[in-house]
């Protein structure tokens, strides 16, 4: 019975594996995200000479992790003023801030050094310039909803477009000798591809756009002084420029300096390029990365988590289920026999000796080892449905902070999971203050969240960073949380404590068996601690591609491979998990409880260790808040991950130890 059930589980898995590998590597699903682009938007179409209103999104680095507002910095302002584009909750949670920009772009018409204004700078301006360049800020312009590439040079010079992250506001010419100078790009060569519709629809799509920034000291010809208001200086001649003709790098002979008193003039060229790809494939070369990252990289990540996976399913039906149906046929066979046989018989040894106390309530924080199980169920299911969807394409780029509003919002309809288990296991260690487990299943980890978002939206909001979320956000996430999560925990805790209780194979006795030594190769602390170590390695070439698209500004996508990895980095924390609570109930320890949940939960250690590793592939400022936010982020994403893995693992547990129980006769 019970080799049929374990070897049933590892088939059905492997059966599972081998079917989401088959769907990837289907045609058309080569592990890109064209496979799984749905688009997000309907296509806007222009006519010759429309306006394409080009708009600003926040500035940002991957040295500061501070988003800041695009017009804090000395640039041209829209007449008017700048306006605010409509975002929803998601775009203010990422720190998202889109407004419109005073450049001036119309379908298909060509424009040539364009004279957009003239900033003279003061003191204090020429320093917030300087330090935002030497922290590498970028600028992320977007047409029609899709983010502007960025045109360089490589140390070889050769040009070469980058998808992600935007382009640089300067650069600091450390070749110069002096580090202290600074260069600002006050030119950029404006690339927008467009696409004529084969749908018999006139006019044209938008389906390319990337800046090719400049450094430019421009002068006016004739030695004109320009006061940078009056209306004559935008129809004066520059001496840096050549009529019809678009700006190339080889035409620069100095770069504008940002230092006090500085005039600097903003200019900028638009060229038109047709092309043959497609509005609704627009997306694709931002995904890829333009095949940057071959797909090879990510089956790598998923042979190395497949071959770990088959070997541990291996591992335990060659030992754990020979030994489980060696020990269980042993046990049955004593049972049957005659009094006075017992007797003569050899004394009993290994894990049936602790029946009358498996089933024992943990000894310690009862309470608290429901609430994790139950929270940690909620998040993993949670982030099932956000993998799928996304791997789905419903969740994609074209739909700003779609992937965020998606995760809040399935993480509180689970809400109802984590109350229904919570409550269902508290019933069954017949613990009586239900109305408090429910409430600290609501409230632990959605309670440390939101803690310490807040704390962080202050330190932003004192820092000026548009990654501050305005109070209203803040108020719709708390109401969010208090008047749609809270009640589903409790209605799932309300049916959990209304259902059958738990029903356990044996009888626990009143006193509690006394465990013995277990000595160094079986002791639990040793365990829990190298255990993680396995499901990690299982995940880790892929976290590597996450980590750099949370913290890098990159664009991640392949959620099929990223599914892969989920269901595989599950299944390595459950057999892990059983393989390793059975070698403690084979030493007669019979506190599995924590030890389970601890178990697989060491994954998230390995985790926030690999973390610490990779902060420095940031090359982070020496800005305080840099380190609090990232080590702060990393610490709720591995708590977590924690829970995650920990419930998985108590779970597998709990339905090994009572199915094995339950196979044998007890007196």
């Amino acid at each position: 019975m019970i080799r049929s059930s374990f070897v049933g589980m590892m088939t059905s898995a492997t059966a599972a594996l081998t079917a989401l590998v088959a769907l990837i590597a289907a045609p058309g699903g080569t592990g890109t995200a064209s496979a799984f682009y749905m688009p997000g938007v309907k296509p806007l179409t222009f006519q010759d000479g429309d306006e394409v209103p080009m708009k600003v999104n926040a500035m940002t680095s991957i040295h500061t992790q501070l988003p800041k507002d695009y017009y804090r910095l000395p640039f041209c302002v829209p007449e008017g003023g700048p306006t605010m584009a409509s975002e929803n909750l998601g775009e203010f949670l990422t720190g998202n801030k889109i407004q419109n920009s005073p450049y001036t772009i119309n379908m298909l018409k060509e424009t040539y050094c364009q004279i957009l204004c003239q900033i003279k700078l003061s003191k204090v301006e020429a320093r917030n310039l300087r330090m935002h360049i030497r922290y590498g800020y970028h600028n992320n312009w977007i047409i029609d909803n899709i983010p502007s590439a960025a045109i360089g040079l490589t140390e070889a010079g050769q040009r070469q477009k980058h998808y992600a992250g935007g382009f640089p506001v300067g650069f600091v010419d450390a070749g110069s000798g002096d580090l202290r100078d600074a260069y600002v790009y006050n030119h950029v060569n404006i690339n927008v591809d467009y696409h004529r519709p084969t749908t018999g629809e006139d006019g044209y799509r938008v389906v390319g756009f990337a800046v090719e920034p400049m450094s430019i000291a421009h002068a006016f010809l004739g030695g004109y002084e320009w006061d940078g208001t009056s209306s004559d200086g935008y129809t004066k001649s520059l001496a840096t420029c050549t009529a019809g003709t678009h700006m190339s790098r080889d035409d620069i002979n100095a770069n504008q300096i940002v230092q006090e008193n500085e005039k600097i003039i903003y200019t900028y060229d638009v060229i038109w390029n047709e092309s043959e790809v497609a509005w609704s494939s627009r997306w694709d070369v931002y995904l890829n990365e333009d095949h940057l990252v071959p797909a090879q990289v990510h089956w790598y990540s998923i042979t190395n988590s497949i071959l770990v996976v088959l070997f541990l399913s291996l591992l335990i039906i060659s030992i754990l289920v020979r030994n489980l149906r060696r020990d269980i046929a042993g046990y049955n066979a004593m049972a049957a026999l005659a009094d006075e046989e017992k007797d003569e018989d050899i004394d009993e040894s290994g894990w049936k000796l602790v029946h009358a106390d498996v089933f024992r309530p943990p000894q310690n924080m009862t309470m608290m080892y429901c609430v994790f199980v139950g929270s940690g169920l909620q998040l993993g299911v949670a982030g099932f449905f956000s993998i799928v969807l996304s791997a789905m394409g419903f969740l994609n780029p074209a739909r700003r902070g779609s992937l965020m509003i998606a995760t809040l919002i399935l993480y509180m309809l689970c809400g109802v999971v984590s109350g229904y288990v919570s409550s269902r296991l508290y019933k069954s260690f017949r613990g009586r203050a239900w109305q408090t487990c429910t409430l600290l299943t609501a409230t632990t980890f959605p309670g440390v969240c939101f803690g310490l978002f807040v704390f962080f939206n202050i330190i932003l909001a004192f820092k000026h960073s548009v990654g501050s979320v305005p109070f209203l956000d803040v108020l719709i996430v708390a109401a969010m949380w208090c008047c749609v999560s809270i009640p589903l925990v409790f209605l799932g805790a309300y049916y959990g404590y209304k259902a059958e209780s738990i029903t356990y194979p044996t009888v626990t006795s009143t006193i509690a068996r006394a465990i013995p030594d277990p000595g160094l190769l079986l002791n639990p602390y040793l365990a829990i601690a190298l255990a993680g170590m396995v499901p990690f390695a299982a995940a880790y070439v892929e976290l590597f591609f996450i980590m750099t698209s949370l913290w890098m500004d990159q664009y991640y996508y392949v959620f099929g491979f990223t599914f892969i990895v989920y269901i595989i980095l599950l299944l390595t924390c459950a057999e892990v998990t059983v393989l390793l609570c059975y070698y403690q109930l084979c030493a007669e320890n019979h506190r599995w409880w924590w030890f389970s949940f601890l178990t697989s939960g060491s994954t998230a250690v390995y985790m926030f260790l690999y973390s610490i590793f990779w902060f420095k592939s940031l090359e982070p400022s020496k800005i305080f808040t840099t380190y609090l936010l990232y080590f702060g982020y990393m610490f709720l994403i591995s708590f977590g991950l924690f829970l995650t893995t920990g419930a998985v693992g108590a779970i597998s547990c709990f339905w090994f130890t009572r199915k094995i129980f339950g196979s044998i006769k007890v007196d």
